[in-house]
Formats: C-alpha cells, structure tokens, sequence
C-alpha cells in the first residue's frame, strides 16, 4: 500500500468531517431559539425583580421570535431559585434573572452550594438599585452629618433595620459603622422589607439603608428623609439628595444589581445572541425612563464586562464580611 497516497485523503475525509461538524453546530446554534425559553425568578411573584423580569421577558420574547416564561422560584433569600438554575440543562432554554444575592450569599454563608463564577456564564446586566440613606423622624436629622453627630452625643441610643441577617442592608450599614468610629446603631432585623419599612415609618427604629422604589412615596410626602444615596453622581429619581461621596464617605458606592446569567456550558453562540438581543431591550427609552423614575440605572454591559462586574461584586461583599465579621445568622 501507498501510505503517502493514502494519508492525503484521510487528512481530507478528517477536515471535511470536522467541517461538517461545524457547519451543523452553526445551523442549531442559527436555529435558537426553537422553542420558549424560561427565566428563572428566584424569589416571590409582585416584587421589583419578578417585575424587571416580566417586563424585559416580554420584549425579549418578541425579538427572539419565542415566549419568555417567567417562572418564579423562590425561598432562601433566592438560594432555592439560584440552585435550580445553576442544574439546568446548558442549552439556553433556562436562565435566570440574577441579582446582587447570588454574590451576597456565599460572602455570608460559606456553605453556599452556588458559586456565580462557576455555575453560571454572564449574559448581561440590565440595572442597577442603587440605596438610599433614609432617616425616621425620630432620628432628629436632616443630613448624614447631623446624624452622626447625634449618634455620637447619645450613644446608645440608635436603631437600625435591615431585610434579615446577612441582608444587603445590615451589610451595607455596617460597612458605614466600619468607616465612621463611634457610630454603634444596634441591628433590628425584620422578615422583608415591608416590615422594616413600617417599623421606620412608625419611629421604631431611626435609620435604614432601603432600595429608592419602596420609600420614595415617603420621602415626596416627608415622611421620611433622605440623607445620602449610594452612586457617584446624584440620582434623577432624587436630584435633591447628596451621594454619600459628597456627604464625605469616600468610595461609597453600591447597588443591588439585577442581570440575566445562563447555567455553566452554555454555548457561546448562544450567549452573544442572548447580550445582543437583551442590550437591545435595555436601550428602549420608554423602559430605560419607567426605570429611571422608579431609582434605577439602566445598565446594560457585554458579557466580558459583565463578568468582571459579578467578580467585582463578589469581592466587595466578601471585604465588607470581613471587616463587619458577619454572618447570615448574626
């Protein structure tokens, strides 16, 4: 036998193999989506991030030429939903609409089963909830500098209320402790936000770091003060209201942050197709305006950027456990 005649034209009948393997892996990538997609919501029907997700699943489902179905998952301050998602097949039919907790959570809870670097691949982020400062009238304060300074003439006497141990606003608040010697508010933490809220309306506790949606009724009515909101530049939502930056708290900038992310292995044809189509709904200016009014940022980033913001974030929360020394059950 001829080796050298015949080596030819296996290396042919292995380069046309290969390209029709291509050539078929493009045509069902082309294909997507064949049939509705779900997004996953890890939390309750009625609060702002099932509403985001309805809201963009609509207008992503009549670019994609398929329905996106919401479906909600939630408990375990959205470790249930994360999970599931996170086991999902990897073929862009599940995704999930992630917020700021899948990196919250393993910052306080170590034993956390998810890891967001692991078992998920960045699609896009679609905004950002940036916090506000606000203050019942009980606190006596109408700026941050006022109400520092009463905290340090009446030590002892200040409460503050978060969403539960290990929330975004006990961590958020304590990291404001950490920068500023002195400040030793004692944590109040209540079953959601609904109930933290009531209680600082009410004067039950003095000060809360909350999302501007939920307390922007009170702030329009002064009912509650805002003392600081958590950006760079001031918020149109609140242009009346000075960044904690300006209020001489230096790099004091966070937001609870809410993207789409798909499960580990999911094809990367796939996601472009996903970024494009979803930079697209956020560029809308009727949905960018709704959200704006409403204290958000609309955000939208490629998938690259996307997932050094996830990285980011997953360190800043980790830094701000340690220097609090917290834990989801203290």
């Amino acid at each position: 036998m001829n080796v050298k005649a015949v080596l030819p034209g296996v290396a042919m009948i292995a380069l046309l193999a290969a390209g029709a393997t291509r050539g078929t892996s493009a045509i069902a990538q082309d294909a997507y989506p064949s049939k509705p997609i779900q997004m996953i919501v890890a939390y309750p029907p009625g609060g702002g991030t099932d509403m985001l997700a309805r809201l963009v699943a609509v207008e992503l489902g009549k670019l994609l030429g398929q329905p996106v179905v919401v479906v909600n998952k939630g408990g375990a301050s959205g470790a249930i939903g994360t999970e599931i998602a996170a086991h999902a097949p990897a073929d862009g039919y599940t995704l999930l609409l992630a917020t700021a907790n899948i990196t919250v959570n393993p910052a306080v809870e170590p034993k956390t089963r998810v890891d967001p670097q692991r078992d998920f691949v960045p699609v896009t982020l679609l905004s950002e909830s940036p916090f506000v400062l606000v203050a019942s009238p009980t606190a006596k304060a109408g700026s941050l500098a006022e109400l520092l300074a009463r905290t340090r003439a009446e030590p002892g006497t200040f409460n503050y209320a978060s969403t539960g141990n290990g929330s975004t606003q006990q961590l958020v608040t304590e990291w404001l402790k950490k920068d500023n010697a002195g400040l030793d508010w004692l944590h109040v933490p209540y079953q959601g936000g609904g109930p933290a809220l009531n209680a600082l309306v009410s004067g039950q506790v003095q000060v809360m770091f909350s999302n501007v949606l939920p307390v922007l009724p009170y702030i329009k009515a002064g009912t509650l003060r805002p003392l600081g909101v958590t950006t760079r530049e001031r918020l149109p939502a609140l242009a009346h209201v000075p960044t904690m930056i300006e209020e001489g708290q230096a790099d004091f900038v966070v937001s609870f942050w809410s993207g789409v992310v798909a499960p580990a292995g999911t094809p990367e044809a796939i996601i472009d197709k996903l970024n494009t189509a979803l930079m697209t709904v956020m560029r809308d200016p009727a949905l960018r305006k709704r959200l704006a009014d409403e204290g958000s940022i609309v955000t939208p980033l490629p998938t690259t950027q996307f997932g050094k913001y996830i990285a980011d974030d997953a360190a800043r929360w980790q830094r701000i456990v340690k220097i609090a020394d917290l834990r989801a059950d203290r």
